[in-house]
């Protein structure tokens, strides 16, 4: 049986507090996908548009990615790793704040959104719902950064399969490790791709399977899709 919305939502700030706590992220730089989207938003000039970064996290790719664009906001659902944010860029107190993107409603539409392994969690209709929302609170035009869990990853820690649809995503649900007992989903590109058309976006290009090996003493390899795509007009 899967857990509710809101139960979900206090076990994955639970967990990231949990994880943030232990030096998660901490010494790592931000990976190479932010060049990509600074790289996208110089060409379309939106360096001072309105965005958001949903899963800011302890800043490892907000920081970077806000200090160059200054309209871009972040949220995050654990507050320790908002302290660890503010503690290395304290200048950045008004522009991030503790909430759930689910509650989220701007009082403009957004021109860009960034959600870089966030909308994952949760189930497959949890994902349906975080796209919806994610083209619900875009202007027209606007674009959308997202990189989430591809179905080919291996998958390293115990869990079971809850959940498969017909396009060959899946969700689990860990039995152990710092997300234990919380669902995460794992997308095909071609899953990922009809949910995004159904929600209301068009993917730009192809989307693109990064993948990294896991530290030791950890096995297997970690694959995350990433992708633009834009709200229709």
């Amino acid at each position: 049986m899967l857990l509710r919305n809101d139960d979900v939502a206090a076990g994955i700030a639970r967990a990231w507090d949990a994880e943030y706590a232990s030096g998660k992220y901490e010494d790592e730089p931000p990976i190479p996908f932010t060049r990509a989207i600074l790289d996208t938003l110089r060409e379309r000039g939106l360096l001072v548009a309105r965005g958001l970064y949903v899963g800011c996290g302890n800043g490892r790719n907000y920081i970077p990615l806000a200090a160059v664009c200054v309209g871009l906001r972040g949220i995050d659902v654990s507050g320790a790793g908002l302290q660890q944010l503010l503690s290395k860029a304290p200048g950045f107190a008004g522009r991030v704040s503790c909430k759930d993107f689910l509650s989220v409603s701007p009082d403009a539409p957004l021109d860009y959104i960034i959600s870089i392994r966030a909308f994952q969690h949760g189930d497959g209709q949890t994902a349906r719902r975080y796209l919806e929302h994610a083209a619900a609170v875009l202007r027209p035009g606007g674009l959308l950064f997202l990189r989430v869990n591809s179905a080919r990853t291996d998958i390293y820690r115990r869990h079971q399969v809850i959940e498969k649809n017909s396009l060959g995503g899946l969700t689990i649900r860990y039995d152990d490790g710092p997300k234990a007992g919380l669902p995460v989903h794992f997308f095909t590109d071609r899953e990922l791709e009809y949910r995004l058309h159904l929600a209301g976006f068009d993917v730009l290009g192809d989307p693109d399977e990064a993948s990294e090996e896991r530290r030791p003493l950890e096995t297997g390899t970690w694959r995350q899709w990433e992708l633009v795509a834009v709200r229709h007009q």
